[in-house]
């Protein structure tokens, strides 16, 4: 009952998005006259004969030029030619069929769908026809047969795809309408997702972040927290820098709870392209356990990736680093994320830096990383190193174990060196 009320209530709001959507909303497709297109049976036998055809591009010219041609009559032989390769179906093959015919008949589509035995096709096929089918203006008609299906799988399934539907329509506020109207009377559905991503296709990241603005995360609760998080996530992928902007504005009076890791998530995706860019963001924010996490784990996917450009800027904008003391908190972060590419690469210089870092567990590993590298390079030389370090005697015990370690494995790879070389001479011998 309160499932009804809640959609019936939202009706008259539905309604008003239809008919201002019609004026701007997607043009129809056209398909050919029925007079004039393949018969059933010559459908039928011609998308057979497009879906065995290896190549997945190929194929899928083909299968686009045949369902230009579908027609109400000539439709039920292409489904029949669908069905019968169940065993062997490509997604990309069924989108590009059941988009097709949703443009023709769309409940004939979406009931077909629901008749498939197959759990994982019926669960593809019913996304893809909603969405198609919102998508293609007939958002009221594809809600009002939402509100006709019965099974709450079914339901859960359909819900995201009609919603991200709507939106891509053009209907921006319907969509967030019929987005927090299924977020209070459904479970676990996937339509906040959904509506950010069609925002986000239909109109970019802009407009995506334009509507997270507009929801109050504290009056609209986890309706809102979760748009919030979504859109961050999503725009972030294709327009780091606003979602940064849009983190900073959230939490310029402290970060809520609910805000807890995306952080992460904008600074991972922002460094991908430009971890400087990412790096000089985060030192204006306020520092957190979070922030100082993140800092070090940007500037050491930048050393990984670009050691030589990602140290001079450490030098040229945290530095000068005077006497010989432990930096504060926040360079010691970024040092340590750099230490860590240069023990590998130059074990004697990531010596003397390692000794700059805030004492704790990450200085220790770091500690045991340099002397493992370095002992490979001069044991004698990492053995005076660790002899004079301010360490515990356990943990002094732990580096010289590191050291022994590498030993071993020089040894190992020596030993296998001088075999594999006196089995080359005795092979020579033999030859001889």
């Amino acid at each position: 009952m309160q499932r009804g009320v809640i959609w019936l209530a939202g009706v008259g709001l539905l309604l008003l998005g239809y008919f201002l959507g019609q004026a701007s909303g997607p043009a129809p497709v056209e398909f050919p006259d029925p007079s004039e297109a393949r018969s059933a049976e010559e459908m039928e036998r011609a998308v057979e004969a497009a879906l065995t055809e290896p190549r997945a591009f190929p194929r899928a010219v083909t299968l686009v030029r045949l369902f230009e041609g579908l027609t109400s009559q000539n439709v039920v032989g292409a489904s029949r030619a669908v069905s019968s390769r169940a065993g062997r179906w490509d997604p990309v093959d069924l989108q590009l069929f059941l988009a097709a015919w949703v443009h023709i008949d769309p409940v004939a589509a979406v009931r077909e769908v629901e008749s498939w035995p197959i759990r994982t096709r019926r669960e593809i096929g019913l996304a893809i026809a909603m969405r198609e089918w919102a998508a293609s203006g007939q958002f009221i008609e594809a809600a009002d047969y939402f509100q006709t299906m019965r099974d709450p799988d079914a339901r859960s399934i359909a819900a995201g795809p009609l919603v991200r539907g709507w939106a891509l329509a053009g209907d921006i506020d319907g969509a967030l309408g019929l987005a927090h109207r299924l977020w209070s009377s459904e479970d676990q559905l996937d339509v906040v997702d959904g509506f950010a991503r069609g925002v986000l296709h239909a109109d970019g990241p802009e407009a995506a972040l334009d509507i997270a603005r507009r929801v109050d995360p504290v009056e609209q609760g986890e309706f809102a927290q979760r748009l919030t998080r979504v859109t961050l996530n999503l725009t972030a992928r294709e327009d780091a820098p606003a979602a940064a902007a849009f983190y900073q504005e959230l939490v310029s009076e402290g970060t809520p709870g609910w805000m807890d890791g995306m952080l992460d998530i904008v600074a991972s995706l922002w460094r991908n392209d430009d971890p400087r860019a990412a790096l000089e963001w985060m030192l204006g924010l306020a520092p957190t356990p979070e922030r100082d996490r993140v800092l070090g784990e940007t500037i050491a996917t930048w050393g990984i990736r670009d050691f030589d450009t990602a140290w001079a800027w450490f030098e040229s904008t945290r530095g000068p680093f005077p006497g010989r003391g432990v930096l504060d908190p926040t360079d010691s972060t970024m040092l340590a994320g750099l230490v860590r590419k240069m023990a590998r690469i130059r074990p004697a210089e990531a010596a003397d830096w390692a000794l700059r870092l805030q004492p704790g567990a990450e200085r220790n590993a770091l500690w045991r990383r340099v002397s493992y590298f370095w002992s490979l390079e001069d044991p004698a030389a990492t053995g005076r190193w660790i002899e004079g370090l301010d360490a515990s005697p356990a943990l002094r015990r732990e580096l010289s174990e590191t050291v022994a370690r590498a030993q071993r494995v020089v040894e190992r790879q020596y030993s296998g060196e001088a075999a594999e070389s006196g089995d080359s001479a005795a092979s020579t011998e033999r030859a001889d």
